[in-house]
């Protein structure tokens, strides 16, 4: 009895230490990650404490609709080296929606049918300065020798217009964990979420619909460390439906804007790579592609983000890239 009492207050405090040392030690936000990142804008550093801003100018090509151009502010609080918060809104400068537009028929002749009343059609129209829906998301970041872990609980609220397809009109939620294994001059990335709309996932990839309905994610891929603190990324994803859900589009199809047909209507599945290129302090290029296997689509981006406090250019220690790339 005595000896198994020695062996579960040993237990005790062996757990005790780990949870210590899980707290002493912080996610090293030298390398960017692209599932990490989302929803905030790359380069709101977990280092820098307190209050800090960025905004990003991106130019994105998708298969199905065209152009679109955006740019997103975005200001963060960070509370210290393990919980931050972040706001962001996008705005579109210029892309690619439905507009409906409705024609009287000219009158039947003798003898003929009448006509329909009214005729509609559909084509995409461009469109300027469209806001859409606010992110809010908290973030909570862990990490034990070469495992690092980051839970991310985020919020939309309803700004954009559903109309368009860029907003469900109503407020949604997503809760996702973010691990990362870290290896020499690499890590592997695994990501599990769950929430009620396509906006909070993955958001680094522009998309021309968002949707309204229960849903489970999944990610898995690999970071590579590059020179000059750059990283390259490819991960492939899922986007499983689980019940019926209502998908709000910017492509013109018969009948009404939104379209409700199930479980399978909101699932994707594809790849998706990127490239972060640390220009400055405080400006950083990043570029990705993304192949949607389901929906048969290629989206292309390229973007540029300035942060107000960027990384500082000279520290006392040398970072865990910088040790990452030695090895």
């Amino acid at each position: 009895m005595q000896t198994r009492s020695i062996l579960v207050v040993l237990l005790l405090l062996r757990c005790t230490g780990a949870a210590q040392t899980v707290q002493r030690s912080q996610a090293d936000p030298e390398l960017p990650s692209v599932l990490a990142e989302a929803p905030r804008v790359s380069g709101l550093s977990y280092h820098l404490r307190k209050v800090n801003a960025g905004v990003t100018l991106t130019s994105v090509h998708d298969s199905a609709v065209g152009w679109y151009t955006l740019v997103t502010p975005a200001i963060a609080y960070n509370f210290s080296p393990h919980y931050s918060m972040d706001l962001s809104m996008p705005v579109y400068l210029y892309r690619l929606a439905e507009v409906q537009t409705t024609t009287q028929p000219p009158p039947a002749r003798p003898g003929q049918p009448p006509p329909p009343p009214v005729i509609t059609t559909s084509q995409l129209s461009a469109h300027t300065f469209d806001p859409g829906d606010i992110f809010l998301a908290a973030h909570a970041s862990f990490a034990q020798k070469r495992i690092s872990e980051t839970l991310t609980p985020s919020l939309t609220l309803p700004s954009g217009d559903s109309n368009d397809g860029l907003s469900t009109g109503r407020v949604t939620f997503d809760v996702d964990s973010h691990t990362a294994l870290w290896l020499p001059r690499s890590a592997m990335l695994l990501d599990l979420g769950s929430g009620d709309s396509t906006s909070l996932f993955n958001r680094f990839v522009t998309r021309n619909y968002t949707s309204l309905g229960y849903l489970a994610h999944f990610q898995l891929g690999l970071m590579l460390a590059l020179p000059y603190r750059s990283s390259f990324q490819s991960v492939a994803y899922e986007q499983l439906p689980l019940g019926d859900s209502k998908i709000y589009t910017a492509l013109p199809g018969p009948g009404d804007r939104t379209v409700v047909s199930g479980r399978s209507v909101s699932e994707d599945n594809g790849f998706t790579s990127a490239l972060s290129v640390p220009l400055s302090r405080h400006l950083t290029l990043q570029g990705y592609y993304n192949r949607s296997l389901r929906l048969h689509t290629d989206t292309v981006g390229m973007g540029i983000t300035f942060v107000a406090r960027g990384q500082e250019t000279r520290k006392q220690e040398p970072s865990y890239y910088d040790q990452l790339l030695k090895q």
